[in-house]
């Protein structure tokens, strides 16, 4: 499940920002099928068809991997629409070649090519008029958005402070969480009923529901008004329920409902970093790893991990590793440089806080126990005045959106809809 961060550029806000990043589209259901022209809702004087409805609907089962709610992708319709009208009334009508640079942009921020992209779409049935309508939508929106409230976005110095250096209590070399959280209390209906509010929630966010807004809406947390966000968490400062549900998470996904104090909670896992730093810490790692199958018996698992030991207590360095990774799984070797907030939880888990020359215990995983060394570490990204430019544009970002919220709120009010 993909968590869509709240300060992501008003473009990538639509239910394209999560697209699948795996080279595969997903099968569907035939898109041959009769399609209905019929009206089943008019918002002012527009009117949303049928086949509009199908075409987002498909649209969603294809970018989402969820069997699309057809009165989540109707409300999906009805505030493009919305949108596109509110634009158009100050003269904003966005061109083609706006259109095709708003869809390259949603492309690459998602590390797809645009072309491969927009020809997958439209090979699993989904109309070229679809993708660009609703990249128009987003695209007017945003220059609306900017054109109405830009001047109005005022960002303080100690609100600058506050966001490069988060007071999360952690340690220099601990590792931090970019958490938020919708919290589900456990009343009278019991601990199932609010786990199956929670799945229900779940199935929102598939459909490209924003997880802030859905917080806003449903949280019972002390931070439901800021869309859930727990800004930086200490991994010290989880929570002995919470620790290790966020510690095998990987970044950009939502957790599984679990049980923490008196209510149910689902974490959304924006980023992660190690305390001190003021980028990205990227490691070069090597690995050696000992096969052994998810459903193997004890005796063979021990086995392995005995083989494991033995190996770790081998290597001291990454030449060792290379030298000997013939002997081992053919996923043995260098790893190449990594971000830490792009390892699987588990392996960030380990590897966060080690040195060059350092090396892991063994770590289990579908293909056997890896043990992992550290060739390298530096740390990247913005510093001083650089740093503080990113984080004034994110808090810029951020506030533009509340505006957004807030019209889109206002133009539902005084619109016209008739659901058919």
């Amino acid at each position: 499940m993909a968590f869509h961060s709240g300060v992501r550029r008003l473009v990538i806000s639509s239910v394209l920002s999560s697209l699948v990043l795996s080279g595969a589209m997903l099968a569907g259901p035939d898109h041959a099928v009769a399609q209905s022209f019929a009206p089943v809702a008019v918002v002012n004087d527009d009117i949303i068809t049928g086949y509009d409805l199908q075409q987002r609907m498909r649209l969603i089962q294809l970018t989402t991997g969820n069997k699309p709610d057809e009165e989540a992708a109707l409300d999906a319709l009805i505030e493009d629409i919305l949108r596109l009208q509110a634009a158009k009334r100050v003269g904003i009508d966005p061109g083609p070649d706006e259109v095709k640079s708003g869809f390259d942009e949603v492309s690459r921020s998602n590390n797809r090519d645009p072309d491969r992209m927009r020809s997958g779409l439209l090979s699993e049935g989904v109309a070229l008029e679809t993708l660009d309508s609703q990249i128009k939508s987003e695209v007017a929106w945003r220059q609306l958005i900017l054109r109405r409230f830009g001047n109005r976005v005022r960002i303080s110095e100690n609100e600058i402070d506050a966001m490069v250096v988060p007071k999360s209590g952690a340690k220099p070399g601990e590792t931090e969480y970019l958490l938020a959280e919708i919290r589900l209390p456990v009343s009278a209906g019991g601990e199932q009923a609010a786990r199956q509010a929670a799945q229900k929630i779940i199935a929102r966010l598939g459909q490209g529901e924003r997880f802030s807004v859905v917080a806003r809406e449903v949280s019972n947390g002390p931070t439901a008004q800021a869309g859930g966000d727990l800004g930086w968490v200490a991994k010290s400062g989880l929570s002995a329920a919470a620790l290790p549900v966020v510690a095998a998470m990987n970044v950009d996904r939502v957790s599984a409902p679990f049980t923490d104090g008196g209510d149910v909670v689902l974490y959304g896992l924006r980023d992660s970093r190690e305390a001190g730093t003021s980028g990205k810490t990227v490691y070069n790692l090597a690995q050696l790893v000992v096969g052994v199958s998810a459903g193997a018996s004890q005796q063979e698992a021990d086995a392995a991990l005995a083989r494991a030991n033995a190996a770790r207590a081998q290597v001291n360095t990454c030449a060792d590793v290379k030298a000997a990774a013939a002997q081992y799984l053919s996923i043995s070797g260098d790893l190449g440089d990594l971000e830490l907030s792009k390892m699987p939880g588990p392996v960030r888990e380990v590897v966060a806080g080690l040195e060059p020359g350092d090396k892991t215990q063994a770590v289990r995983s579908n293909d056997g126990f890896h043990i992992i060394v550290v060739c390298d570490k530096k740390s990247e990204g913005p510093s001083g005045d650089a740093l503080r430019a990113r984080a004034g544009n994110q808090l810029r970002s951020q506030r533009l959106e509340q505006y957004a919220r807030g019209l889109l709120r206002e133009l539902k009010r005084e619109a016209v809809i008739d659901r058919r």
